[in-house]
């Protein structure tokens, strides 16, 4: 809350804070999608040669991860943004 307060003090404007923590949020939903891949990818196959499903990582369903994944990240990066709610209660 400090550093918020420190650039408002500073003059930046709400929208521009928002859309530093938006970007902040892709890159970690991007970084945190690797790993998370990775280990999909072989969750996938250990099921599949476990129990002989024809279970496969299709493209499509990853990219819907990922859109997901970046959804899910922006919204969580709004909601913990104090700047845009702190003008709107006052």
């Amino acid at each position: 809350m400090k550093e918020y307060a420190t650039f408002k003090a500073m003059g930046y404007r709400n929208f521009y804070l928002l859309g530093v923590v938006f970007e902040e949020a892709i890159i970690m939903a991007a970084l945190g999608f690797l790993p998370g891949f990775t280990v999909s990818l072989g969750l996938y196959a250990l099921t599949r040669n476990a129990t002989n499903l024809p279970l496969y990582m299709t493209l499509a369903r990853a990219f819907q991860v990922q859109i997901l994944t970046f959804i899910m990240c922006l919204i969580s990066g709004a909601i913990a943004t104090p700047s845009c709610h702190a003008s709107r209660s006052k």
